[in-house]
């Protein structure tokens, strides 16, 4: 591909390469603890490659390319790390494909396959996003199909213990660095040759199995101790409804704790990442999917009743099909109903049907965004904390809250 190609997509020079992968491997054995072993039929490859990965935390791509295979990989990333210019610099040096979360992006997709046809390595996670709880996120059949259309070898990247370690919700937190263990294993799923004779079915499938994961299963079994003095801290942007007196947005995190502002019921964070009752009259689920899932069943009877309805008072930013700010609303409200999500703002208002709504992306206790095909909404309500449930209440109605 040549530089006037409208698809055409940078690749590093081999002493960068060398060097970057250099600094991330030492970085993240000093810093994380990570370990990490590959199947040696991975550097023998030939051909187009495309690696997958289950997506635990920020790291997973620097993981995939210094650990997995020695030549370049070139990533799905989300259109938002774009929209600021000193990232997007650095980005497009390294070769990264931008793509708009939560719906089919036709340009990422093209050039996608450009980079394949050139016999390259594309590295991309089905789930689409970073995990909320340490659990697996549905998704889509769009990896299978990519690598059935291009009949592509199939790489796994599959991480262990990073979300324990890096949570998507940890962000500002006084106890400092989370450091445990991480585990990292790399093996060749599928190659070229086997993928001619699957169906995109078969392939989905085999995605699945291999991508499967419950961070809290794998650290009943492991006992990693993660050394730190906030595991509780961020939490509450996720779990934000009490088990004890069912208020929602009554839970707040410090330290080791998290605790309802309500009825002062108290779950401690251990060593191992797993929740704890403080007390025999506390009440706690040991684990974030346990509690998330016990806050989605009440969510999805909500959204069951006749009545149902959701108001958000917050800010509405306009954008562009690129990220480029248009319009921001600071006074205006959001309201989700079982057919359409609304908002309404100084002159006048938007609908978008939910058939027109693929999934909401999320910056978790701060906003959340809906992309179309020429715009992108991004809404921050007054409290942070109802992110969660706004998101989990669209994902619910989708049918891909499960």
């Amino acid at each position: 591909m040549k530089k006037t190609d409208t698809y055409y997509i940078h690749e590093p020079g081999r002493v960068f390469k060398a060097i970057v992968r250099g600094i991330v491997r030492a970085g993240f054995r000093a810093v994380l603890n990570l370990r990490s072993e590959k199947s040696d039929d991975i550097d023998s490859l030939e051909g187009a490659t495309i690696l997958i990965g289950n997506h635990l935390s920020a790291i997973d791509p620097f993981v995939m390319g210094a650990y997995v295979t020695k030549r370049w990989v070139h990533y799905l990333t989300s259109q938002s790390y774009f929209e600021y210019p000193a990232l997007k610099k650095i980005l497009t040096y390294l070769g990264a494909i931008p793509k708009r979360q939560g719906m089919s992006d036709i340009r990422a997709m093209k050039v996608a396959l450009n980079v394949l046809k050139d016999n390259k390595v594309i590295g991309l996670f089905p789930e689409g996003a970073r995990t909320i709880d340490g659990s697996m996120l549905p998704f889509n059949n769009s990896a299978a199909k990519l690598i059935k259309k291009t009949g592509s070898n199939v790489v796994v990247s599959y991480l262990c213990g990073a979300s324990i370690s890096l949570p998507r919700w940890y962000r500002g937190c006084s106890g400092g660095f989370r450091r445990g263990g991480i585990e990292h294993k790399a093996y060749v799923l599928l190659t070229k040759e086997q993928v001619s004779t699957m169906s995109v079915e078969q392939i989905d499938l085999r995605i699945r199995e291999a991508l499967y994961y419950n961070e809290y299963d794998w650290q009943r079994e492991k006992k990693v101790e993660f050394k730190s003095r906030s595991m509780a801290e961020g939490m509450h942007a996720i779990l934000h409804k009490c088990p004890k007196c069912l208020t929602d947005y009554s839970m707040k995190s410090k330290g080791m704790f998290l605790y309802c502002d309500e009825c002062d019921n108290t779950a401690v964070v251990d060593k191992y990442g797993l929740l704890n009752a403080q007390t025999e009259d506390d009440i706690s689920f040991g684990d974030m999917p346990e509690w998330r899932a016990w806050q989605n069943t009440h969510l999805e009877k909500e959204v069951a009743s006749d009545d149902f309805v959701m108001e958000f008072p917050g800010l509405l930013t306009v954008k562009d099909s690129y990220g480029k700010v248009l319009k921001e609303y600071t006074d205006s409200y959001l309201k989700i109903t079982k057919v359409e999500v609304i908002y309404t703002y100084p002159e006048g208002k938007t609908v978008l049907s939910f058939h027109s709504i693929t999934d909401a992306v999320c910056d978790y206790s701060l906003r959340f965004e809906i992309n179309q095909e020429q715009f992108s909404y991004q809404f921050t309500p007054l409290s942070g904390q109802a992110v969660i449930k706004i998101t989990d209440a669209i994902k619910c109605i989708k049918g891909i809250l499960r």
